[in-house]
């Protein structure tokens, strides 16, 4: 045979070859009556190396073509439908398999990962998430443990130089963790004003300006721009509580008296709703407008007896669909109580919603990535039951509510009986880690115990994966884009608030948000809430999901949106201020989003506690935010804001963006007796109309004591960064 027809047969042998060895797989996904439509149905090797993926027809059958030769599992699940896998092994004969699903019956489980020993959280401990997935565990701020979830690794801290116990904790928009009020003994009643940081990344603390009031058992939240919102508390001598209010402002270090609520309390459930103002609920149900500092009366409990002026009975989350919803209650006179009640921002009324088998009051609350809301623990309120208790009649029961169905499920019990001291909370991979609370409240516990909670969603095959994602910081109203493998087909993207918790409260952003997205092959983009009362600054752990799977969640921040400063719409003017912190990171930038037509005025000066004699200044401009690198000093008394001041040039030439004008003369320095100084230095920058282009630019002042600016000890004000549209 010529070897041209020899070669030619060889290569029909390996084709017809390769078509033999490549099979079809198929079949049906049926529950006891008919086929499930839309049933994801995975195959894959045990190692993930081959990964494909199947929605079942309107019928419930299922095809996966052109499948080599080898072992894999077949797994099917739908929504309210178990989890079945199988293993197959694919030789090159077309196979037919079918499932048929149960209702979801799946429990979860809880593991023992960790301990916080030596040290013992009981009576006046919280927890947060960290930015870099780490939990910050501390009693009083003296003894803090670090505990990373994923590895179970703990470290301890340099301890805080003062003991803050009860406090509430909150973590800033620049990643550190701070701290207010509480107690400054073991004395409940040696109310303090303390605020104090502990900033992981260096590992040190910072003593923050004190509040005004002292507050022990302090309320707190989040208004849309990251400024804390502090509450009542106790005060000195005998912890009486009181109902004034304050605003504590990161950037410039200074705290503001705001209107107070209507009766004294302490740390009060509160969340910042879609539309703006805080909802706080001990008691009575009030909202705070932040336009105004004032707290008005909303709609009552349908409960309302719930033992006030106790301790609250309740937590509270913010619902997707933008309803809060508080859930705990105490039985008191109430013959039928309900541990969920809701709250609908738009009618200002409350209703019921259902209750699971077993009443419970001061239960642990969390807010899951598919939109539930797991309860665990808590005080039993139900007389003559048989569920089992400890001496103090804490459980250890967990169930799982459905807002949408209205709907409780039970999971798996907790390993040990826990009341409300202790601290619970989300990780990013999607499990639940609680500690402490083991014992009578107030007291030390039986257990150091850490346990992570694996909710039933973990245990429904295999999970989507974010690759990567395009930046870690989300600006409101801007898309981004994350690579996703292990799906074809992302069904929803979600951010859900990390939490800083303490007894019954959150400090952090207890809210979950469905962000609108596309997705192009393995590219999704989506987009921020424009609005930043439904995206309020802080950080998020970032989920791509299938059905109710969520992939391993990415740590992420929201940064301002565009209305930081003092805004007038009407005539176009921006007020900010530079303050000299002496910080060259990124911890103090903010953004302000400059129209067409704003102008916008920036006044330089030091925080109170702060004078610089003699300063000299110089600003500085820059593309996106600065580094030593990309710095360029703005020579002139008034320029525009052209090619020159940037590193790299814009394209299309004039007209510029931008053009800013100083009042301090042609070559930037300004020789002042001290700062802050009159006239204060300040710019003033106007938007170019009709630019047709968008841009990020970053405004920074350097301050010594000498004419010279440069050389070391220069200290560096914080940065506002422009968004040019």
């Amino acid at each position: 045979m010529p070897a041209r027809h020899a070669c030619i047969c060889l290569l029909v042998f390996v084709a017809l070859s390769s078509r033999a060895l490549a099979a079809t797989v198929s079949g049906n996904v049926r529950n006891s009556t008919s086929g499930i439509s839309a049933a994801r149905v995975t195959l894959a090797t045990s190692d993930l190396s081959f990964f494909r993926e199947a929605r079942s027809d309107a019928a419930g059958g299922y095809s996966f073509t052109a499948i080599p030769s080898g072992n894999y599992l077949l797994g099917a699940s739908a929504v309210g439908y178990e989890y079945r896998e199988i293993p197959l092994s694919v030789s090159g004969s077309d196979l037919s398999r079918d499932f048929l699903l149960g209702a979801d019956s799946q429990m979860g489980r809880w593991t023992i990962i960790g301990n916080t020993s030596p040290e013992a959280l009981f009576a006046s401990n919280s927890a947060s998430l960290l930015p870099d997935g780490r939990i910050f565990f501390c009693h009083d701020t003296e003894e803090p443990v670090l505990f990373d979830p994923v590895t179970g690794a703990k470290t301890f801290p340099p301890r805080s130089p003062s003991q803050l116990g009860c406090h509430i904790p909150t973590v800033l928009a620049d990643g550190r963790l701070a701290f207010f009020g509480g107690q400054g003994t073991d004395d409940f009643r040696d109310a303090v004003r303390t605020a104090k940081a502990f900033d992981p990344s260096t590992m040190t603390w910072e003593v923050l300006p004190l509040m005004f009031e002292e507050r022990w058992y302090p309320g707190m939240a989040r208004l849309s721009d990251g400024r804390p919102l502090l509450m009542g508390g106790g005060q000195r001598p005998n912890a009486q509580r009181t109902p004034t209010c304050e605003i504590y402002d990161p950037l410039r270090r200074t705290w503001t008296r705001t209107g107070s609520m209507s009766r004294a309390s302490d740390y009060p459930p509160s969340v910042l709703l879609f539309t703006g103002e805080v909802l706080r609920t001990w008691y009575p149900p009030q909202l705070y407008d932040p336009a105004t500092g004032q707290w008005r009366d909303t709609g009552q409990f349908v409960q309302p007896d719930r033992l006030w002026p106790g301790h609250c009975d309740h937590s509270m989350v913010v619902l997707p669909d933008g309803r809060a919803m508080v859930c705990g209650v105490t039985r008191g006179s109430l013959v039928a109580p309900s541990m969920v009640e809701l709250y609908d921002p738009q009618t200002e009324q409350w209703s019921l919603g259902a209750t699971p088998p077993v009443t419970r009051a001061q239960t642990e609350v969390v807010l899951l990535p598919d939109g539930t809301v797991l309860s665990a623990g808590g005080r039993l309120e139900d007389p003559n039951s048989t569920v089992p208790t400890n001496e103090f009649g804490e459980t250890k029961i967990a169930e799982i509510y459905d807002s949408v169905l209205d709907r409780w499920r039970r999971v798996a019990d907790m390993n040990y009986f826990r009341e409300y001291h202790a601290t619970t909370l989300l990780v990013p991979d999607g499990r639940v880690v609680t500690t402490a609370g083991t014992g009578s409240p107030a007291f030390p516990g039986i257990s150091n115990d850490i346990e992570a909670f694996e909710p039933p969603y973990l245990l429904r095959g295999i999970r989507p994966r974010i690759e990567s994602v395009s930046t870690t910081d989300l600006v409101n109203g801007e898309p981004f884009t994350m690579t996703v493998s292990r799906t074809s087909a992302v069904t929803s993207v979600v951010l859900i608030g990390t939490s800083s918790v303490t007894h019954w409260v959150d400090g952090g952003v207890p809210r979950l948000l469905r962000l609108p997205f596309t997705q192009t092959g393995d590219t999704v983009e989506a987009t921020v809430p424009v609005e930043s009362n439904r995206a309020p600054v802080g950080f998020y752990i970032l989920y791509a999901m299938v059905d109710d799977i969520p992939s391993v969640g990415k740590i992420v921040r929201v940064d301002p949106g565009p209305r930081i400063g003092n805004v007038n719409a009407a005539a176009g003017v921006i007020s900010d201020v530079l303050f000299v912190n002496g910080s060259s990171g990124d911890s103090g930038r903010r953004w302000v989003t400059l129209a067409p037509t704003d102008r916008l005025t920036i006044t330089m000066a030091t925080p109170p506690s702060r004078t610089v004699q003699g300063a000299r200044f110089a600003l500085y401009v820059s593309r996106g935010f600065p580094t030593s690198a990309t710095r360029t000093r703005q020579r002139r008394g008034a320029t525009d804001l052209g090619d020159a001041c940037f590193p790299t040039p814009f394209s299309g030439g004039a007209p510029q963006p931008l053009r800013i004008a100083n009042n301090w003369g042609r070559e930037n320095i300004l020789g002042v007796a001290s700062l802050p100084s009159t006239p204060a230095p300040s710019v003033v920058i106007d938007r170019s109309s009709g630019i047709g282009r968008a841009i990020d630019v970053t405004l920074q002042a350097i301050v010594r004591d000498d004419a010279s600016l440069s050389g070391t000890g220069a200290s560096l004000s914080n940065a506002v960064l422009l968004r040019v549209r």
